[in-house]
Parts: C-alpha cells; structure tokens; sequence
C-alpha cells in the first residue's frame, strides 16, 4: 500500500461526528503581558487524567465555577 493511500485511510477513519463535554470552568488565565485574550482552564469529570482538561480561549466571558459544554469537532 502506497504512503498516500494509507494517508487517506486514516483520514477517513478520523471523520468522526462532534464531541460535546460538559465541565467546570476551574481558573481564569489572564494573558494581559502578552495583550491575548484571557484563557479558561476546563475540568472534566470522570475522564482519563490525561484528558481531564482543557485551555480554551475565554471568547464567551464565563465565570468561574459556571459549568459548561463545549462540543470538538475535526476540522
């Protein structure tokens, strides 16, 4: 099997549908010295340790404490 093929393959074993998780907005990461937005530290419940958080950028204001769901999806 050719190096493009197997390329292919996997980007169609990829195309999965959208994720949504639900979770807790943990911390506020200000980022004013590098004139960023402010970024959210999300905590998942139950998840793997690995997995169990996620920096996003703060583009809808959350609060600490608020919970929250995000879906992922592949571009």
């Amino acid at each position: 099997m050719r190096l493009v093929e197997v390329l292919l393959l996997r980007r169609i074993a990829m195309k999965k549908r959208p994720i949504t998780l639900v979770g807790t907005v943990q911390k506020l990461i200000e980022r004013s010295l590098l004139k960023e937005k402010p970024y959210v530290h999300l905590a998942f419940a139950g998840a793997d340790y690995l997995y169990d958080s996620l920096r996003i950028p703060n583009t809808h204001g959350w609060e600490e404490g608020r919970d929250v769901e995000i879906t992922i999806r592949l571009l």
